[in-house]
């Protein structure tokens, strides 16, 4: 019955495979998706070959023999195949005006900043905002993007977290993938010297469980997501800062969230983001740019009316937040990245996506006919 049963299983997957492999468009409806769905159809054809291959398997071995192995190659080939259908053929499968033009811009972005890997393609069904599924290299981004320009600038985070996915087997980003680990170890040094000083200390016995606890958010999601921000920041300039302190305005309860411990906590809280935005835009060479920015987020009431709990002083210590911003611009200009330093920014032509974003900042805080601006913008962009 067992056999029978992954039989059963292991064709069902092979025909659902199958029925993927025929929502793939032939040809796709732009160039922008080749990648894409060559991708999709190679997986879906690895999968199918090591799927007839578990059923051979099965007939071969003697009824007495466990299949547990089988079973458990199974499971991964139907995680796997779950991944492309999710995030792979419904990107491809559900298409759109708007969602064209957005892949177009993503073209552009991936030329204006020199990225040496494919660049990502854009899917507009987000229920979680901007995010990225990297193993289909897809942003997934809310419906109505294709409409406006000032949370356009969360695409170049998203680059970040591909860029950390792909350091790992790309020449190119060896810069990106040393650097990331010096800022690692730069972490841990940290939080080592930390609870060193901490447990010769007298004070409650939690302190140095919170300074542990601490160090493995930043390791298990804090970095990924600062390292992403720098490099928002160093290949956007203050644009990306600004839509930081527009989402949050939006969105967040308290600017200086920390979860207790032990509870684990995904994303760094929304001021130690615009704290090292700060850091870096100074670093670029924006300083009154910085100094608008934390002006006006330090007056808004959310963050005036504010105050982080005890444990928040370890969470994001300055020292290392400068640490980290400054190996990360090292190791951007080391990997060949185009950095949007002022100068350049300032030679930017009209056409150039970095500077239309960075452009509609200014219209939108000074100038009181920005949402025509806006329109007339984006229609340009879609036309071209």
């Amino acid at each position: 019955m067992k056999r029978t049963y992954l039989e059963f299983n292991i064709i069902e997957e092979i025909e659902r495979s199958k029925y993927l492999k025929g929502l793939i468009p032939r040809p796709v409806p732009y160039p922008e998706l080749n990648a894409l769905a060559d991708r999709c159809r190679r997986i879906l054809d690895e999968n199918i070959t090591y799927l007839l291959h578990l059923h051979n398997e099965i007939d071969k071995r003697p009824e007495s023999d466990d299949i547990r192995d089988l079973y458990r190659t199974y499971r991964h080939l139907y995680r796997q195949r779950k991944t492309i259908e999710y995030y792979g053929i419904s990107a491809l499968h559900f298409q759109s005006k708007d969602v064209h033009f957005l892949n177009r811009l993503l073209f552009k972005i991936q030329k204006e900043l020199n990225i040496p890997f494919v660049v990502p393609n854009v899917a507009c069904f987000s229920n979680k905002y901007y995010w990225i599924e990297c193993s289909t290299n897809v942003i997934f981004m809310p419906i109505g993007e294709a409409g406006s320009i000032l949370h356009l600038s969360d695409i170049f985070h998203e680059l970040g977290h591909a860029t950390i996915y792909h350091k790992d087997n790309d020449n190119e980003l060896e810069g990106i993938k040393n650097t990331y680990q010096t800022i690692a170890d730069e972490i841990t040094k940290h939080y080592q010297a930390e609870l060193n000083i901490r447990i010769r200390q007298t004070g409650p016995d939690t302190i140095p469980l919170i300074i542990n606890h601490l160090h493995t958010q930043w390791k298990e999601g804090w970095l990924d997501e600062l390292f992403s921000d720098l490099f928002a920041c160093y290949t956007l300039g203050p644009s990306f800062a600004w839509a930081h302190l527009h989402l949050t305005a939006k969105n967040a309860p308290n600017v200086y969230n920390l979860e207790q411990y032990p509870i684990p906590q995904s994303h760094p809280s929304d001021d130690s983001r615009m704290r090292i935005l700060i850091i870096g835009l100074e670093l670029m060479g924006y300083n009154s740019e910085a100094k608008r920015i934390i002006d006006f987020w330090n007056n808004l009431s959310f963050v005036e009316s504010s105050a982080p709990i005890h444990e928040y002083q370890f969470a994001y210590p300055k020292p290392l937040m400068e640490t980290i911003a400054r190996l990360m611009l090292k190791g951007m200009e080391e990997s060949g990245f185009t950095l949007l330093k002022p100068e350049l920014l300032s030679n930017l032509d009209n056409g150039s996506i970095r500077k239309i974003l960075n452009d509609a900042w200014i219209e939108f805080l000074e100038n009181g006919n920005y949402f025509d601006w806006e329109k007339e913008v984006i229609q340009k962009l879609k036309d071209d």
